[in-house]
Order: structure tokens, then sequence, then C-alpha cells
């Protein structure tokens, strides 16, 4: 159950905010400019109308949690300052003299009360003021994503196996202290960091231990001297993870224990352990319209449909013209854009010769969808091919291989610039390759190049998410509170924006005239 609403008076009165909150400070800006009574509605299945203690307001709580993101505070020091600090008072509503809840209760709304759901619905509402000012209308848009650090130390393989193994152990000593000093829990302690003759041996002598002791866990839960339960189930998961994990090629390798989420990534010359986060945004405003948090071994291309598909299920928003980098360059990708008639502006992969430059491309090969022919530069036609699944060369893209006669290649004049072999030229062709030409010829026009020019607007966006939203490092743990820290930091950045263009503006100012800035 909710408190019942108390008055912002107090013996001193608003003259206090008045004198002393100036007119254009942030907070009071955030007042004018955004709504958030919405927080009552989009919670009230959170709270039962009778039972339990009275809890704060979910508008005061909400607040609370966005006050974090605006000034990078912690959960102690958002509550400290809203008891000393006028500008906070006046921005949760509260009384000079009020009291404000203790920090745990900040935790408990954020992770429990709301979770990233609840979180992603306060986004969508803020979104949805955006697009009902005119600040969100789909002209064209970009998809880009950036990193974030997971809140953990990264070790050694050889640590992290010994991490899991010592954490099997401590879960076994909760339900018997006897099994757990019998599988090794005293000795892995008070072995410490133990010293081997190279690496190699170490790990070695980590793996047999891992692999000993799910064996004896295994032994234990069978004769049913130890409870299966959620714990132990995801700590001997773990361990047999970090186990298949070793080698130095493995897949999804886990990252550390502590959070088990995190995965390691790499774009361009960076590499991280943590989190993606996937953002859609305007480029006339810079209002982001859709965001999604990945682990951050997961593709860039793959977020492209799902995104999209939220956008328009939620917000009714379908892209005029949508703008990306090569790694959104997936045929599926160009198919999905095209059938909804979206422009693409999405540089791609270029086209490599694997015999030698200067020689013909398949962008020099007139291919025909309909008939599956393939026409070289000197006219011959092709419709001797056979269906790739996996292609080498091709990353992993679906399509033909066409053959052309060695009898027509041998002959022909054009020869020299298009094979060496005496076998004749072959050419791969995808599925997707007239929407491929498609976004290759958009891009060689004035206004797609202006548009691909334009994709530095989200870079911008992502260095104020970083730097002054507190996005880079992730303050939680696990993915889906990767979420919630990823979505309180995307819309504390649509907020400030909001306040940016619409500050001092009536209501209908984009609505009526062009965006500017």
């Amino acid at each position: 159950m909710l408190k019942p609403k108390s008055p912002q008076e107090s013996f001193y009165g608003s003259y206090l905010y008045d004198r002393i909150v100036p007119v254009d400070h942030l907070l009071r800006k955030i007042n004018q400019v955004v709504d958030f009574s919405f927080a009552g509605q989009i919670l009230n299945d959170r709270y039962h109308p009778h039972i339990g203690r009275p809890a704060e307001a979910p508008e005061f709580m909400l607040r609370l949690c966005l006050l974090q993101y605006i000034y990078g505070d912690s959960d102690r020091q958002v509550v400290e300052n809203a008891r000393l600090n006028l500008a906070y008072k006046y921005f949760l509503g509260l009384a000079v003299d009020a009291e404000v809840p203790d920090y745990t209760t900040v935790s408990y709304f954020r992770a429990q009360r709301l979770g990233e759901e609840k979180f992603q619905a306060v986004l969508d509402q803020i979104v949805q003021q955006c697009i009902d000012k005119g600040l969100a209308k789909g002209n064209r848009q970009i998809i880009d994503s950036t990193h974030i650090r997971a809140n953990i130390s990264v070790g050694s393989i050889t640590g992290l196996v010994r991490k899991c193994r010592e954490n099997v152990l401590k879960t076994v000593k909760k339900q018997d202290v006897g099994i757990a000093e019998k599988l090794g829990l005293k000795e892995l302690q008070a072995a410490g960091s133990v010293k081997f003759a190279s690496p190699e041996e170490g790990l070695q002598k980590e793996i047999e231990a891992a692999g000993d002791l799910l064996d004896s866990v295994t032994a234990e839960l069978r004769v049913k001297k130890l409870v299966p339960n959620e714990e132990l189930r995801k700590d001997l998961e773990l361990l047999e993870k970090a186990v298949a994990d070793r080698e130095e090629n493995a897949k999804d390798k886990l990252v550390s224990p502590v959070d088990p989420d995190a995965r390691q990534g790499k774009k361009t010359s960076i590499t991280w352990p943590g989190y993606k986060a996937h953002l859609i945004m305007e480029e006339e405003t810079g209002i982001i319209t859709g965001v999604e948090t990945t682990p951050a071994n997961a593709t860039d291309g793959s977020q492209l449909k799902p995104m999209l598909k939220e956008q328009e299920e939620v917000h009714s928003i379908k892209p005029k013209e949508l703008t990306g980098d090569k790694a959104y360059d997936w045929g599926e990708n160009l198919e999905s854009l095209a059938s909804n008639k979206t422009i693409a502006n999405i540089a791609l992969s270029k086209q490599v010769n694997h015999r030698n430059e200067g020689y013909f491309t398949v962008d020099d090969f007139l291919y025909d969808p309909e008939n599956i022919k393939l026409m070289c530069p000197a006219g011959h036609i092709s419709t001797n091919c056979y269906e790739l699944i996996l292609a080498k060369y091709q990353l992993n893209k679906p399509g033909y291989a066409f053959r052309f006669r060695p009898s027509l290649c041998n002959v022909c004049s054009l020869k020299p610039k298009c094979v060496k072999n005496k076998q004749g030229r072959r050419v791969y062709i995808s599925y997707y390759e007239p929407y491929f030409r498609q976004a290759r010829e958009r891009l060689a026009t004035e206004e797609g190049k202006q548009a691909y020019r334009n994709r530095y607007k989200i870079e911008q966006k992502m260095a104020d998410l970083t730097r002054y939203c507190g996005l880079r490092r992730c303050r939680y743990r696990g993915l889906d509170r990767a979420g919630i820290h990823t979505l309180l930091a995307t819309t504390v950045c649509n907020i400030k924006r909001m306040v940016k263009l619409l500050w001092g503006k009536p209501d209908n100012y984009y609505l009526e005239s062009p965006v500017a800035g």
C-alpha cells in the first residue's frame, strides 16, 4: 500500500525554493518540460491497495532513481543529497523539513519493485512525450551500439576455475559443513595463491581438481546427502562452463562467476568484459527511441530487426530512412528494410576479389534473381550454379555459386581482367544480392552520402551517454540489471535533450516548425 500524499508546504512554504533554486536550474527545467505523473499508472500492479506497510509514492522513488543518473550519485549519496540539497528536495516534491527514506529503499524499488520491464515502460513514456511534442517523427534514424564495462575484475582462466570451484564448495557448506570439508574447502581456502612451474601446469591442476569436485558433488546428490537447489545448480553449471571454456578459441566464454552474464566484447581496436547497449536515435533531434542491452559478444546486426519491430509496435514509428555502419549490412536486414519501405543508408563490407586487385568483382556481373541467371561483363550468361548454405568468403550468407564454361572464358577478350585459371570464372551471388546492390546504389548518391556522414551524431550521443549519464561502467551485475542501468542512463539522456529543445518554447513549437539544433 502507498503512503498518503503529503503537501510540499511546510512552515517555510515555498519561499526558500523560490529564493534559492534558480529559475534556470536543470531540475526546475525538467519539472516544467517532463510529466512524471505516469509513474503511478505503470506501477499500480506493484502495490496492494490495503495490505502491507505504507510505501513511498512511485513518482517520488522514480525521481530519486533519475537523480542518481543526472548527477552520478550512489544510493547512499542520492539519499544524503535529498536530505541536504534544496534543489533535490524541490525536484522530489518534498517539504524543506521532510524526511527521506533509507538508501536501501532505493535499491529495493529499483531492483524488486520496478525491474527491467517497468524501467522500459518508463523510457517508453518519455519517448511518447517526445513524439507528442514533435521531437520524434521517424524521418531518418541512426542505429549503433556502444560498450558497457561490467562491474568486475578479470583474472586468468586458472583463477576463474578456482573461483568457481570455491563457490561450489561454499554453497555445499551451507547445506552440510562436513561434506564441504571432505571435498576440500579448508584446503582450498588455506592454499591461497599457489605457485606452479608454468601457467599451463597450474591450469591443468585446477581442471583436474574441478573435474574431481564435479564428480564428488554429483555422487553426493545421487545419494541425496545434498539438495539440488537453485544456487547449487547454478554454481555447478558455472564450474562446468569454466572448465569447458579453457580452450583459447572457445565461444561465449565465461568472464567472471561474479557476473556470469558478462562476456568479452571486441569492437575495432577495443576489447572489454561486459555488455553492449544498442541504440536507435532520431537524426534530427537526438532523441533515443529504442535501446537494447546484450552481452558484449552479441552481434550488432542481429539487433536491427527486433528493435525496429518493437519501436513500431510500441510507438507506431516506422522510419523513412535508417543509417548504420557495416555491422548492419546483413542481407536479411536490408530485405526487411526494403519490405517496410525504409531507405537503407547502410555501408556494406568491401567486395573482396580473392584473386587479384583490378579483376572484375561481383558488381560487374548482372544478376537475374527471378530466373537465377548471371551475365558476365562480356555478355555471356550462366545458369550453371549450385546452392551454397555456408559460403566461406561471404560471412556465411547463403546464395548461389555460378560457374562460367571454360570454353567461353579461355577465348574471351576480357579474360585478363576476369580470371587467371583455365577452369573458367566462378562467382558467388547472395540470395540478398538485389538488396545489396540497392544499398550500394543509395550510398553512391549525394543524399545517401550525406545521410551516412550524419552518422557522427549518434557517436556524439553515445559519448554523452557514457560521459555524462554514467553508461560506460555498469553499476549492477547480471544482464537484467545491466538492462536497468542502460534504461536509466538512456531515460536521463532523453530528458536532458528534451529540456534543451523544449524549455522556454510553446508545446506545439516542433509540431508546427522544423527542428532547430
